[in-house]
């Protein structure tokens, strides 16, 4: 079965679709909000009511999931279930009345699992649920299934024809699994028995459905083996008993199984299913911010710009300062090369990317000098930031150029003398141009004479000197 993907994210499975546009969304596209699950998911397009699509796109296949249907029998509820067989075995009185009503529990419990299963529900269902409610029936009409399949087979053998009878009894076999999912979810004897239904199990796993039969064949036997290696050596009284509770160990993993198995393919049984485990829900603020940038992502892959824009104006105006909405907002303005809206933005953006991110405040500097050579932040601090940004990722010119003259556009900026002492560093190490260097050195002497830093300034200067000596003839 083919699974559906995110229009817009070619890696993202499908949750969502719209039958209008159409297109299918991912969680990617369309998240939730947790302040309100009534709210009705749209289409970011159209605005049209998304028809949700559950896990039939992310559901992990069930042979990657082997080692959880054996922990899943490991919850408390199957190892009940496992315990009342196993003392079942050894002091239920001889009564047919008796164990009928043992068998009806049992094939009540394991029809559960599988319906719990077949929900993605990671807790099993607890044993006292078996003593409970409807359901009880279901064990006559899987007794019915069984006798009809006896049946069928002891009308075959009177034809005499073993190449006939191993091709029936091999049929049986292999749509027993379909036909047992069939009952534990509709809980009708007819749809155990409609070649239809089972059918439409085996269509919608195709070649998969051999891998499941495969490993409920496997596990069917494993309970006999497991006993057959114990029985040398244990009395009967300790072997039974064990051999019950393996039996319904295993009985519990090849149910899970099989309910998974409904939970993977359930677009092509026709189920809607959701993961809880993985669909997020988001808090009110969270969601909008979100919605806005998934929205705007896709105005633009459709080529409504100024859609975007307006989405991301409106998201902005909620949260002025959330870095990602800025950051989109800035890239999407320099990208129309929009640029007296940009710079203006720029104004906002530059301090706080500066603050938080200083590889994106690179990023937006560099986008402005494109838009104006000559841009400068108006502001010193910010210039000085930016600048030890530009410095470190080895672009000195550029980081020099926020520094130059910065006493005299900043008069009463605090902190020239760590500026230029940064501009020294950039004039030595990155550009080799040791003069400069000295020239401000000797500027922070001659105006800051009290500055703290004046013992790295010395410490700098000494190694200028000896780089001086070397370049000398």
């Amino acid at each position: 079965m083919d699974k559906a993907h995110c229009h817009y994210h070619s890696a993202q499975p499908a949750t969502w679709h719209c039958t209008s546009c159409p297109r299918d969304y991912g969680d990617c596209c369309v998240p939730l909000n947790a302040d309100d699950h009534e709210l009705v998911a749209v289409c970011p397009l159209c605005r049209s009511k998304l028809n949700f699509l559950g896990a039939a796109n992310s559901a992990q296949p069930f042979w990657l999931r082997i080692s959880s249907f054996f922990l899943y029998a490991l919850q408390g509820g199957p190892l009940a279930f496992a315990a009342l067989l196993a003392l079942a075995s050894v002091f239920m009185p001889n009564s047919k009345l008796l164990w009928l009503a043992l068998f009806s529990v049992a094939t009540k419990y394991l029809h559960s699992v599988i319906e719990a299963s077949s929900q993605a529900l990671q807790q099993a269902p607890s044993l006292q649920s078996a003593f409970v409610g409807e359901g009880f029936s279901l064990f006559f009409k899987q007794l019915a299934v069984f006798i009809i399949a006896a049946a069928t087979l002891w009308l075959v053998a009177d034809f005499d024809s073993p190449a006939l009878y191993w091709a029936v009894s091999t049929l049986i076999m292999l749509v027993l699994p379909a036909s047992i999912i069939r009952l534990a979810l509709e809980k009708e004897l007819a749809a155990a028995l409609s070649p239809e239904l089972i059918g439409q199990v085996i269509k919608a796993m195709g070649w998969r459905y051999l891998i499941l039969w495969g490993f409920l064949f496997i596990l069917w036997q494993s309970p006999s083996y497991v006993t057959y290696m114990l029985a040398e050596g244990l009395p009967r009284v300790v072997l039974v008993p064990i051999a019950s509770a393996i039996f319904a160990y295993f009985a519990v993993v090849m149910c899970a199984m099989m309910g998974y198995v409904v939970f993977q393919y359930q677009g092509a049984l026709g189920y809607v299913i959701a993961d809880e485990t993985q669909q997020h829900h988001f808090p009110a603020a969270e969601y909008q911010r979100r919605k806005a940038l998934a929205e705007a992502e896709i105005r633009l892959k459709e080529g409504q710009s100024a859609q975007a824009l307006e989405l991301l104006t409106v998201a902005l105006e909620r949260s002025p300062d959330d870095l990602t909405l800025n950051e989109r907002f800035h890239q999407l303005l320099y990208g129309l090369h929009d640029r007296e809206r940009c710079l203006r933005h720029l104004e906002h953006y530059l301090p706080l990317v500066a603050r938080r991110n200083p590889a994106l405040a690179v990023t937006a500097l560099l986008n402005a000098r494109q838009l104006q050579a000559d841009f400068l932040p108006v502001d010193a601090l910010l210039c000085e930031q930016l600048a030890g940004a530009l410095l470190s990722r080895h672009k000195t010119r550029e980081g020099l150029s926020l520094l130059r003259n910065l006493h005299q556009r900043f008069p009463d900026y605090p902190h020239i003398p760590r500026a230029y002492l940064l501009a020294a560093r950039g004039f030595a190490e990155g550009l080799g141009q040791l003069e400069p260097a000295q020239q401000l050195l000797g500027f922070i002497r001659a105006r800051y004479p009290a500055s703290p830093l004046l013992a790295e300034v010395a410490s700098l200067e000494t190694l200028i000197n000896k780089l001086t000596q070397v370049k000398s003839p």
